[in-house]
């Protein structure tokens, strides 16, 4: 399998970069960029606007490098965040970034030849661009795992799953490691926890791959007595348990270290979207018309709101919140946890919102659609539009991992870029982590 380092396409200075440079050369640009670092970006310098106090041309060599911005600090600062860096992933030509995975340990980023470039996440630096799969596969979950060398000494290797093979490569140099053939073979991405990528199988199985060692002989059938029916959505973990349901309506709990039953539970309908997990409930959408919370420690079933429709998008749990999509009935947020409410308790309704939500931000829920390209902020308490940013040069965004607040937002042609929150809130949710 090729493998090459470093330099695989020319490198591109990032704009930060481009504008320091500009920088050094201007002392009137030196002056507005620190204001720039220092201010929102709706905040004029006193006596005026910023382009009353810059020369024409050094407004033009701003504009011009700010255009290279997946998200400009104007836009960023719509969302409360910070322009913290943006870099270039390795793409070929005629090629396109195709999946990306975050982590507090490193930025992965695929393009449509398999081939992965490694970011820093504190700094933006492109560390490496390796193969590192079969151009033939198809990425379905990547992630970083913790290994203990002969040496005994801690370091980290790099697991990538494809819908045939799953690939350990080096984290210094993306080296391949090892090839390993599935047992059971996935039907969805995995979610990963540590050393463990645990996804669902079209025989109806939650299924264990350790990614130390390759192995994947780790199964629990999700409804033993109903048969098997695939399993089509991610499972979910959270707090040490994951829970995932099939297409004939078994949920199960399972410790997620080691596989062991929690409780099951058997629908009217299927599981045809990925469960929420809360504090102390797991929250599952399925075709029967419900949305079901069940005590995450024992499976008792906590309430069940029924709708006039199927449920095929997942829950959201924001804050004190679940949040789910109906069909016909708009975006409804209930309490996770009601007292004796066994049909629910309903907080509010509005209409349908457009896309999906990936984090909390502020007291308010982010939807990024990808097809309007467009992020709405739609507060927790009442749930009013509170802001609508547009973002046309981004494809895709996600929830930071590093900094709850923040974003990390690329594109087909390699950018990838990395927002922080102008706050600092803490670590990241676990709705971002998943």
């Amino acid at each position: 399998m090729m493998k090459f380092d470093r330099v695989a396409s020319p490198a591109r200075p990032s704009p930060l970069a481009v504008l320091s440079g500009v920088a050094r050369r201007s002392p009137a640009l030196a002056l507005a960029m620190a204001g720039f670092a220092a201010a929102p970006m709706n905040a004029a310098p006193a006596g005026g606007s910023a382009q009353d106090q810059t020369p024409p041309r050094v407004a033009a060599d701003v504009a011009k490098v700010l255009e290279t911005y997946l998200i400009g600090p104007a836009a960023a600062a719509d969302l409360g965040c910070r322009v913290n860096w943006q870099t270039y992933a390795v793409v070929p030509e005629g090629g396109a970034l195709k999946f990306m995975k975050s982590s507090p340990d490193a930025v992965l980023a695929v393009n449509n030849r398999n081939e992965l470039t490694l970011v820093r996440p504190e700094t933006g630096d492109r560390a490496w661009t390796a193969s590192a799969a079969d151009p033939i596969d198809k990425v379905i979950g990547m992630g970083v795992f913790p290994f203990s060398s002969r040496s005994g000494a801690d370091a980290i290797r790099i697991g990538v799953m494809t819908d045939a093979v799953f690939y350990t490569l080096s984290a210094d140099n993306g080296a391949t490691i090892a090839r390993a053939r599935y047992t059971h073979v996935p039907s969805t991405a995995p979610a990963h926890v540590g050393k463990l990528f645990i996804y669902g199988t079209s025989s109806g199985r939650v299924a264990w791959l350790n990614a130390a060692t390759g192995n994947d002989s780790r199964t629990h059938v999700v409804d033993a007595v109903g048969g098997a029916s695939p399993v089509i959505a991610k499972p979910a973990v959270h707090d040490g348990v994951v829970v995932t349901g099939d297409r004939s309506g078994g949920v199960v709990a399972l410790a997620a270290a080691s596989g062991d039953f929690r409780w099951k539970k058997k629908l009217l309908g299927g599981v045809s979207a990925s469960p929420a997990i809360g504090s102390s409930a797991a929250f599952v959408a399925s075709d029967d018309q419900y949305l079901y919370a069940f005590d995450l420690a024992t499976g008792a079933t906590l309430w069940k709101y029924f709708t006039q429709t199927p449920l095929t998008t997942s829950p959201f749990v924001a804050g004190e919140l679940v949040l789910q999509d109906v069909p016909g009935e708009g975006l409804v947020a209930l309490t996770q946890n009601p007292e004796s409410q066994p049909g629910g308790e309903v907080r509010w309704k509005r209409e349908r919102v457009m896309g999906t939500p990936i984090t909390v931000v502020d007291n308010a829920a982010a939807f990024w659609c990808a097809k309007c390209r467009k992020v709405t902020l739609v507060a927790l308490k009442d749930g009013s539009i509170l802001r609508e940013v547009s973002l046309p040069a981004v494809e895709n965004l996600e929830a930071d991992t590093i900094e709850e607040g923040g974003f990390l937002a690329w594109s087909a042609d390699g950018r990838i870029e990395r927002l922080s929150p102008r706050t600092k809130p803490g670590a990241a949710t676990a709705n971002a982590a998943k």
